[in-house]
């Protein structure tokens, strides 16, 4: 029913992700952005639809109240996702950073440490420095080929200033969806060192290796000590409407989070947000189901291309999400120039490793795109590298 092939121009739209190459790379022309993380696909038309349907009434006035209008869709749809949530815990915001700000803010203090994986999502980092706190980096280690968590290497690194962990599950950039026994791992972790857990799971809808599983269902620390955050904007394309919600399953972290949120305005969603998740969870599920097989077959193309023709540069056999994490520092080229080649030899833009915690000569590749157009990067990167 939907068309992923058709090619929609993004340029002199506003977009952050094309209309800032020639800010960045001035001079440069033709590339192919695959950096930011949103999708070049038309969004389904039943949600277009929906926002030409309350266009009609001609006032965009404050909403009574979110929380009860989309709580039971949200509901429904992560219930059947197999979420152990009640209805309650449901609180809508404005989406997944500002929430998780806002949970820093009021559940840590300045010179607190937060636990965050690394390669992490560059707004955690940025999050926490921002706020005055300091990043307890938990470097991530390759494990046959898989990245995995290695959280003995910092247990000596906890004290009574450390008070959070920042999770990412599915993990941003490398793809991982984490087992149950290393999420038990983690929870006993922080249930030792009584730390707070944020759990980022807007990932969570781009499955393709194997089932994912809510760190909220782990156990009953787990559940009474996170807060999960999550969206319908990375699934349907949506990220300019800044819309998430969060789950909080203990009363009084939620009471505590209500309370401090009064004071920020981060439970005031605008309209078209309100519109844009009941015709995704409602209407949108043909159009996520073709949107998934067809990232499927983008990722798939990707692994296979660099395995065959580019073996030296490693692409992490990514279990879920639509980014790709990419080492290049064994591709024979110096390390430090593999953005600079990536722009201006082979006119293709990934996310440069280092502002996820410093991998110089890694990148991250976002495949949510025209095949055909993934096929011309692919080949643009082999013609200089090969």
């Amino acid at each position: 029913m939907y068309n992923f092939d058709k090619i929609v121009n993004r340029k002199n739209t506003n977009c952050y992700k094309w209309d800032s190459l020639t800010v960045k790379y001035e001079g440069v022309d033709d590339i192919i952005p695959m950096g930011i993380a949103d999708m070049d696909f038309e969004v389904c038309t039943e949600i277009e639809q929906a926002f030409k349907d309350r266009i009609k009434h001609p006032v965009y006035g404050y909403s009574l109240d979110v929380n009860k209008e989309l709580g039971p869709i949200i509901y429904d749809r992560y219930k059947k996702k197999g979420y152990d949530i009640e209805l309650e815990d449901i609180i809508i915001g404005t989406g997944v950073v500002y929430i998780i700000n806002h949970i820093v803010r009021t559940f840590t203090k300045q010179g607190d440490k937060i636990i965050l994986p690394t390669p992490y999502y560059t707004p955690f980092g940025t999050v926490i420095e921002n706020n005055d706190r300091i990043i307890l980096p938990c470097e991530m280690k390759l494990v046959d080929g898989i990245y995995k968590m290695d959280l003995e290497s910092i247990e000596d690194q906890i004290d009574e200033k450390t008070s959070m962990f920042i999770f990412c599950n599915p993990h941003n950039p490398t793809g991982r969806i984490f087992d149950e026994d290393e999420m038990l791992e983690l929870v006993n972790l922080c249930q030792k060192h009584n730390l707070l857990i944020v759990s980022d799971e807007i990932h969570s809808d781009f499955i393709f290796a194997k089932p994912f599983i809510p760190i909220i269902n782990i156990n009953e620390y787990a559940k009474n000590n996170t807060f999960t955050v999550s969206s319908c904007t990375k699934t349907f394309n949506l990220a300019g409407l800044k819309v998430a919600f969060c789950f909080i399953s203990n009363p009084e972290l939620r009471e505590a989070y209500l309370k401090a949120a009064k004071h920020t305005g981060l439970g005031s969603v605008n309209v078209f947000g309100i519109e844009a998740i009941k015709a995704a969870y409602l209407k949108g599920s043909q159009w996520e189901k073709e949107m998934l097989e067809y990232l499927r077959g983008n990722r798939d193309y990707v692994l296979n291309f660099f395995e065959e023709k580019l073996p030296n540069i490693k692409v992490t056999p990514s279990e879920a999400t639509y980014v790709l994490w990419m080492d290049f520092t064994k591709s024979g080229k110096d390390i430090e120039e593999i953005q600079n080649i990536l722009i201006n030899e082979c006119k293709v833009e990934l996310n440069d490793g280092r502002i996820y915690g410093g991998y110089v000569g890694f990148g991250r590749m976002n495949i949510a795109l025209p095949r055909c157009c993934l096929i011309e990067a692919c080949d643009r990167i082999y013609s200089v590298f090969k």
